[in-house]
């Protein structure tokens, strides 16, 4: 891949950020924080590549880009855990005041930070690199690197919380490039063994949706307020604990998704 396309991509993924910043500024909508956030993360699973295969240290994102992708990020998290919590039947009031205070102030960051300028300084650095050019078998590699990844982490009865998302990391970073690679560079699939990309979307989908439990549970176990009453309270321990048993059978099923994955899969030549 000549340096010129490289550029040229990583253009239009900002150009595509662009726009989907203005889907989510003034209505903040689930599907509209969601397209942002996936976007983001196929641009930065490019960097990746690029990173491991550039002679020089390729940029970053700037902190300010980071800044509006995390801050859509806590306001998804508040938004699941309210439609979780709707879902049950035991009402907290407190929490979801909590929630939509989070959702609100998050929002109030979000007007502070965005701006046209924030993409066109990302363009900018990321666009206007002097990049080398990318040898097709730079991806059979890249993706070696993260089978290797999965297999070390996925360990059965050792792998952490964190170590599960990195998991993810690294197979989404798999199917966002393989995903770039089947629309604009043919040659490096040539050079690497078939993705079982039905397979790595399962595990992927998986652990997101174990992500996103864990990260209400750890919230919802931490919360304290002197408003709260005995019986919000009640209900809290008597949800978490559902919770806990509930998150560790599914991280069972997802290490062991992990390895079997890990045991069949071949890395390219």
């Amino acid at each position: 891949m000549k340096p010129d396309k490289i550029r040229r991509i990583i253009g239009g993924k900002i150009k595509e950020l662009k726009k989907l910043g203005k889907k989510v500024d003034g209505n903040f909508e689930k599907d509209a924080l969601h397209e942002f956030r996936v976007a983001v993360k196929s641009l930065r699973s490019f960097l990746r590549l690029l990173r491991m295969s550039q002679k020089e240290d390729v940029p970053k994102m700037p902190g300010k880009f980071k800044r509006l992708y995390h801050i859509t990020g806590a306001i998804r998290d508040a938004q699941l855990e309210l439609d979780h919590l709707a879902a049950g039947s035991a009402p907290l009031p407190v929490y979801n005041d909590k929630l939509s205070n989070d959702i609100n102030r998050q929002k109030a960051e979000w007007s502070k930070h965005y701006s046209d300028k924030v993409f066109r300084k990302m363009k900018k650095r990321l666009a206007g690199y002097e990049y080398d050019t990318l040898s097709p078998d730079a991806l059979a590699a890249f993706h070696n690197m993260k089978i290797t990844g999965v297999k070390k982490l996925g360990k059965p009865g050792t792998a952490t919380n964190s170590q599960v998302h990195s998991i993810r990391k690294h197979v989404k970073d798999i199917l966002y490039t393989t995903k770039l690679a089947q629309k604009t560079w043919k040659p490096a699939l040539k050079q690497m063994p078939a993705v079982p990309v039905s397979e790595l979307e399962d595990i992927a989908t998986m652990i997101g949706d174990y992500n996103d439990e864990r990260v209400q549970f750890e919230h919802l176990s931490s919360f304290y307020s002197p408003r709260t009453e005995p019986a919000e309270l009640k209900a809290i321990k008597k949800i978490c604990k559902k919770e806990d048993t509930k998150l560790a059978a599914n991280k069972k099923q997802i290490l062991d998704a992990v390895n079997k994955f890990g045991r069949r899969s071949k890395t390219a030549s």
